[in-house]
């Protein structure tokens, strides 16, 4: 028994002497992590990076070092094909320096976040909305920029996959037989994206619900025979034509 407890007591002291000799690893300074940081975004290191970046953050005494490593933390991110953090990444330096010399590119890599999740038209379509909201503001605020990297040709893409998103939605309560819910999704496709490649097959798919409907016959009508006259609308001429004659019956009867 005397063995033993001189045993632990060896132990104790043996556990207080090895804790007070060793010393914890200096605190790192917000520049140091922030120079740790770039050194490992240069090297393509941007697990590593993003770490020293966050800790960089945490310890910054000025907004200026914050704000160069905010916005590099969201780099970080985006080269590891992490959108999901970098989206925040990315807003949270927006939200404080919304017009700083860098915003345009930090908002143009959050648009571009979103854009690179989006999914099928069967899919939850979130991510289209976002990254189209983000390039439109862009095109409003820096239409240079947005000319220099052709964001008409990504806003007019993301429309059309919202638009195909409504028509496919439709064509499924048609199937389904839930009509009114069909037609409200159709009269949103044909009001928002005239522009887009699914608004002539959902016009026309939104007039032949309108066959025995009178008073909605004839503004159908009138965008029939626009689109019929319309670059566009030179494949449909033969369905136009023949939906129209059943509205012009229709109307005929009112």
């Amino acid at each position: 028994m005397r063995f033993f407890n001189f045993l632990m007591i060896l132990i104790v002291i043996s556990l207080f002497v090895f804790g007070c000799s060793t010393k914890q690893p200096p605190k790192k300074s917000s520049e140091e992590w922030l120079k740790e940081g770039v050194a490992y975004f240069q090297k393509k290191k941007y697990s590593k990076a993003a770490e020293a970046l966050e800790n960089a953050i945490i310890e910054a005494e000025s907004p200026e070092l914050a704000a160069q490593a905010q916005l590099m933390l969201g780099d970080s991110y985006f080269f590891m094909k992490d959108y999901e953090q970098a989206i925040p990444s990315y807003k949270e330096y927006l939200n404080i320096y919304p017009d700083s010399e860098n915003a345009k590119r930090a908002m143009y890599r959050l648009g571009l976040s979103f854009y690179n999740q989006i999914s099928t038209v069967d899919r939850d379509q979130g991510n289209t909305e976002e990254a189209l909201k983000v390039f439109v503001k862009i095109q409003e605020k820096y239409p240079d920029f947005a000319k220099e990297n052709n964001l008409n040709k990504k806003i007019k893409e993301l429309r059309d996959m919202l638009a195909d998103k409504e028509l496919y939605v439709a064509q499924f309560y048609k199937r389904i037989k839930e009509d009114k819910s069909a037609i409200l999704r159709l009269e949103y496709l044909v009001e928002n994206f005239k522009d887009t490649s699914a608004y002539p097959d959902g016009l026309i798919m939104l007039a032949e619900y309108y066959v025995n409907n009178p008073e909605k016959a004839v503004k159908v009508v009138e965008l029939l025979t626009e689109l019929a006259k319309s670059k566009d609308g030179v494949r449909y001429l033969g369905r136009i034509s023949e939906v129209l004659t059943k509205l012009e019956k229709t109307i005929g009867k009112k």
